[in-house]
């Protein structure tokens, strides 16, 4: 089994293989190759249909009837594999070449991968693509980083403010605690209070005892 993403000719192309055949699916317009415009691409697959979407334009193809799940057990690779070894004649069209570019953002399973040093398991010819202070997802929440002559400011979204677009606007004059977490209500125009165990009280700012169950010898 295997689930792979590459590019083809220009055209980005997902192929995918759950024990039966390979499915191949490619988008309908070129990738940019000048280098001045970012691309998103979202792929993967539900069952046995996989879905393949540049920029909005998706595609989608279902595998053989009964095969729904993907077994996998290897390793991720991003960019290019240290052995054609690991790779499945099927996963690509052409003998396979590494990806020079610039990666902005990758998100599995709702989980985003830090593209940093110490986060992957390992990794060869990787650097900073901005270059700038700007760097990797510096502002928060959609914000936009500007260089400056000191560093990088945000321009933030109406919703939010920091110096990295980190904190909600209706939590800015909050009143919780030092033992709460604010939680804004955007619907609300206003926030409550998320209380730590041992504390209660709209601002979370009342003490509270509580008891903890423990067990000895054979209890069970």
């Amino acid at each position: 089994d295997f689930l792979c993403i590459s590019l083809v000719n220009g055209f980005t192309q997902l192929r995918y293989n759950l024990g039966d055949k390979t499915v191949i699916l490619q988008t309908l317009q070129k990738v940019h190759a000048n280098g001045n415009t970012w691309h998103s691409l979202n792929a993967g697959r539900v069952g046995n249909e996989g879905y393949l979407d540049l920029d909005g334009i998706n595609i989608t193809q279902k595998a053989s009837p009964g095969m729904n799940a993907l077994d996998t057990h290897t390793d991720f690779f991003v960019g290019g594999v240290s052995s054609l070894n690991l790779v499945n004649p099927m996963a690509i069209e052409n003998e396979p070449t590494g990806f020079t570019g610039c990666i902005r953002e990758i998100v599995i399973n709702n989980r985003e991968l830090k593209l940093t040093v110490t986060d992957p398991k390992g990794g060869a010819n990787i650097g900073d693509c901005d270059g700038t202070d700007c760097g990797y997802t510096v502002c928060k929440n959609n914000g936009t980083c500007q260089v400056e002559n000191s560093g990088f400011s945000c321009s933030c979204p109406r919703e939010w403010t920091g110096t990295r677009c980190e904190q909600s606007i209706h939590c800015s004059q909050n009143m919780c605690g030092s033992h709460a977490l604010c939680i804004p209500q955007p619907s609300s125009f206003s926030y409550t209070c998320l209380c730590a165990l041992g504390w209660t009280g709209k601002y979370c700012d009342n003490k509270i005892k509580f008891y903890i169950a423990k067990f000895v010898g054979n209890s069970y």
